[in-house]
């Protein structure tokens, strides 16, 4: 049993709008995200402190239980709504992610307090990609005393929590170009969007 969560608390700022209502084909960002995610979750949470906005998804919404806390307030609010122990976390603003990663995320998971891929850049500099990834209801005492102690970088989850590490050799065998960690954050990034998106 597995939570999906869609995290939509972001400003949006660089993109000027509500990004997760830009459309991309025939369906928004957020709706590509509800697509991928909710054959293989038996419960769809989006997180979001306007929930009105999100109405016309018919997904269940839940507001951050501490406000502007980031990314991070965003998982812990996942965790602690979910009704099962492993929940899927993902932005509003991935349309790529595969089905088969996250999939292969959650079989992983077993004991550890989350499963997170990386991916690393030309100078070797390694990115925890935490918004395509799965967590267990075992993180939320870490996530709280962080957040109480001001710490909102989601990848220092790594310093205090068991995390299962996906290298880039074992994610790329399911999604060879990496396209499930596209954020599209700018309207450059949603150009780069609309281009894979017409080449799939």
């Amino acid at each position: 049993m597995v939570t999906g969560a869609i995290l939509a608390g972001g400003k949006s700022r660089r993109m000027g709008v509500n990004k997760a209502f830009l459309r991309l084909g025939n369906r928004t960002l957020i709706e590509h995200g509800i697509h991928r995610i909710q054959p293989i979750a038996d419960e769809l949470l989006i997180i979001t402190n306007t929930p009105d906005e999100y109405k016309h998804l018919g997904i269940e919404t839940k507001a951050d239980i501490i406000p502007n806390s980031g990314t991070l307030g965003g998982i812990h609010s996942a965790l602690t709504h979910a009704t099962n122990d492993a929940v899927i976390c993902v932005g509003c603003d991935n349309p790529f992610i595969d089905t088969n990663l996250l999939l292969y995320l959650i079989s992983v998971l077993g004991k550890h307090d989350a499963v997170i891929p990386y991916t690393c850049s030309e100078k070797g500099q390694m990115t925890l990609q935490t918004l395509c990834a799965v967590y267990s209801k075992r993180c939320l005492p870490i996530i709280k005393k962080m957040l109480n102690d001001a710490e909102y970088r989601v990848h220092a989850l790594k310093w205090h929590a068991k995390i299962n590490l996906i290298t880039p050799e074992t994610w790329k065998k399911i999604d060879p170009d990496g396209y499930s960690f596209l954020n599209i954050n700018t309207p450059d990034d949603f150009e780069v969007a609309q281009t894979i998106f017409d080449s799939l």
